[in-house]
């Protein structure tokens, strides 16, 4: 395996062993060996057994000839490029057959390496002596590690086959069927169906080595010294850099068929050892981090990797790494090794068999110098709390419906997909094209006209662009409070729809942080992560409000863990999502600035509303409370505490609903 073995160098020297020479090696479209570029010319030199006394230059058997050879290769020539790569049958039912050995002839030190002289070689032996008809042609060539595949029609199978133990040059040769090694390492994707015979048997095989290798109860996946592995070298994985390159990505595919779920396939294996297979870099070994991000231990160890660009592809992949080996590597010798791998893994904690890092040293990293504060959530008469609930309902099941509820001719709409964002390891990486031609990314989008043509207006504007996109499902609030977080602001001034106050009317700016399951056409569900970001205003929809404002921000799915206060070891519980609750029975507007009201009376009301919310005192009462008490919140609090205690406070002072204790 040239990768995992490093590359083999082509001795020069003179011709050796009798055998006749061709003019310059030349290569048909597929970038084959064109073995009719090589044919007679002018002044060319004959082969023996070719006198041209009966064909002179222009007679009637050399013209047929050429018209045959033309025929072969127009017939050869319409199968694709890849068919021949793979090692299917070509067109124009030619078979395929292997050629070992010649290496170790005296030809081979010729500066082609022999492959001219072995190819006159086989087509004189597959010539009948007596044959009066054209000499026996092969039709396409090609060299995959120390095996010549060549190309004939079916007639000349056998007699090429018969070739076996002749010497050629000084070395005999070995003739077999071509296996398709590359072919059914190419297929693998098409065997889970059925549909390759050569790919379910090399799946079968894949999955036996992998067996022997996967060691269950420690979670360990040893892949060292794979171009030792008998198996692999039975199947004739290291003959060509063609199966080389597709042979570990194939050995990922096989290993993640034999898992129902990314989540089982992750779990199964927490250490990945590569070692003793002579890397130079990583490149047909990189699908490693795709299939097991989340390993915490990786043996590199006994390659040839020279510095961090050998190793490029993995930079700030396995995010769970904790020990890394790649001893007995020239990198490591570099004197910005260790630095260069402490910032690429930011949990790695043994490098090289050396403690780089603590335990505490590494949660001590993990932690932000800014203090984690809880969402805000102020929502009063629980117009927010009903608009979220309905919302996201709505928009999984029926968005016209929404739309015709609470959009107008002047809501807008616009979004942006977010393809930097942290993904979860947890999750597989999702197209983003149904998104990216109306995404507005104000950072990869600068010119004014087509950052105005991604701002939809109005209800039927948007409700075109809501019909292009995908199907979704949000998961239930009151099921799963802890993947959502929901921040809500009152702001004032926003315009009157009516035109009736001059200062403007209030409102709220609504924050909703989540997740989602975009469901397609074809089955398959990706899970994302959003965010959204509302303003409402009174207006005309279903509970007198409309949406002036609809933003959202489409990325990856990361997790919930960044408002898990719990998990940050910091501040309050995350605020769940709205409660069943005791109304608070405030009339609309109550709290909010408004024409002819007072600032100091949009204060008090405030505090009114706080304290209800506190005590489930109705707003009389509670205003009578901070009244009573100066407006001092903290004093009107601890007064109603010792009321409540002495049972001096009536029944009617609290909501409806209120259980007291």
């Amino acid at each position: 395996m040239r990768a995992f073995r490093g590359g083999r160098g082509r001795p020069n020297g003179a011709d050796r062993g009798g055998i006749r020479k061709r003019g310059p090696t030349r290569t048909d479209r597929d970038g084959d060996l064109d073995m009719d570029g090589g044919g007679r010319g002018r002044g060319a030199k004959r082969g023996r057994g070719d006198s041209g006394r009966s064909t002179p230059m222009g007679g009637q058997p050399y013209a047929r000839d050429r018209a045959l050879n033309a025929i072969q290769k127009a017939i050869a020539n319409n199968s694709s490029q890849a068919n021949i790569r793979r090692g299917k049958p070509t067109g124009g039912n030619l078979e395929q057959v292997t050629v070992r050995g010649w290496k170790q002839s005296k030809a081979a030190s010729n500066p082609d390496g022999g492959v001219e002289s072995l190819l006159a070689f086989l087509e004189k032996k597959l010539t009948h002596s007596d044959s009066k008809g054209p000499r026996a042609k092969i039709t396409k060539s090609r060299v995959e590690g120390d095996a010549l595949v060549v190309s004939v029609r079916p007639e000349l199978v056998n007699r090429l086959l018969q070739i076996n133990g002749f010497s050629f040059a000084g070395a005999p040769l070995t003739t077999e069927m071509y296996s398709g090694s590359e072919a059914s390492m190419a297929d693998l994707d098409t065997s889970a169906n059925g549909a390759s015979t050569s790919a379910s048997d090399t799946k079968a095989k894949l999955t036996a080595i992998l067996g022997k290798r996967y060691y269950q109860p420690t979670k360990v996946l040893d892949l060292s010294k794979l171009v030792n592995d008998p198996d692999l070298m039975a199947m004739g994985i290291f003959n060509s850099t063609s199966t080389e390159s597709k042979f570990f990505p194939a050995l990922m595919k096989v290993w993640e068929m034999n898992f129902d779920s990314p989540a089982q396939r992750r779990e199964a294996v927490e250490s990945v050892s590569l070692a003793n297979n002579q890397l130079s870099n990583i490149s047909v070994v990189t699908t490693l981090a795709q299939t097991f991000p989340d390993i915490k231990n990786l043996d590199l160890s006994n390659n040839n990797f020279k510095d961090a660009q050998a190793l490029l592809a993995w930079r700030w992949k396995f995010r769970n790494l904790e020990f890394l080996d790649l001893s007995a590597t020239p990198f490591s010798a570099d004197p910005t090794f260790k630095d260069t791998m402490l910032k690429w893994y930011p949990k790695l904690r043994v490098l090289n068999n050396v403690e780089v890092r603590t335990a505490d040293e590494v949660a001590a990293q993990m932690k932000t110098p800014i203090p984690v504060q809880p969402p805000y959530f102020r929502d009063d008469s629980q117009i927010a709390e009903n608009f979220v609930r309905a919302f996201f309902s709505g928009y999984d099941n029926d968005r016209n419906d929404l739309l015709n509820g609470i959009y107008d001719v002047h809501s807008t709409f616009s979004f942006n997909v977010n393809v930097a964002a942290p993904r979860s390891q947890q999750t597989e990486t999702a197209s983003w094209e149904q998104y990216i031609k109306k995404s507005r990314n104000l950072v990869k989008i600068s010119h004014l006209t087509a950052r105005m043509a991604r701002v939809y207006v109005g209800a039927e504007k948007i409700r075109e662009l809501w019909n292009s996109l995908p199907k979704t499902r949000h998961p239930d609030m009151l099921s799963h409070p802890e993947e959502w977080l929901v921040e809500c602001h009152p702001i004032p001034g926003l315009p009157d729809p009516n035109g009736q106050s001059e200062t403007g009317v209030g409102g709220l700016l609504i924050m909703v942080h989540g997740k989602f399951e975009e469901l397609s056409a074809s089955g398959k569900v990706d899970t994302r992560s959003f965010d959204r970001t509302f303003i409402l205003g009174p207006g005309g929809g279903v509970g007198g409000l409309r949406v002036i404002n609809d933003a959202l921000c489409l990325r990856s799915y990361g997790g919930h863990t960044a408002w898990n206060m719990a998990d940050l070891s910091a501040g309050p519980q995350p605020v769940q999502p709205p409660q069943s609750q005791p109304q608070t029975q405030a009339p609309v507007g109550y709290g909010m600035p408004a024409p002819g009201k007072l600032e100091a009376r949009v204060q008090q009301e405030q505090l009114i509303l706080q304290m209800s919310a506190k005590t489930k005192m109705t707003l009389p009462y509670s205003e009578m409370a901070l009244s009573g008490n100066g407006w001092n919140f903290d004093a009107a609090l601890k007064n109603f505490e010792e009321l409540k205690a002495q049972g001096k406070l009536p029944a009617d002072a609290f909501l409806p609903g209120t259980i007291l204790q």
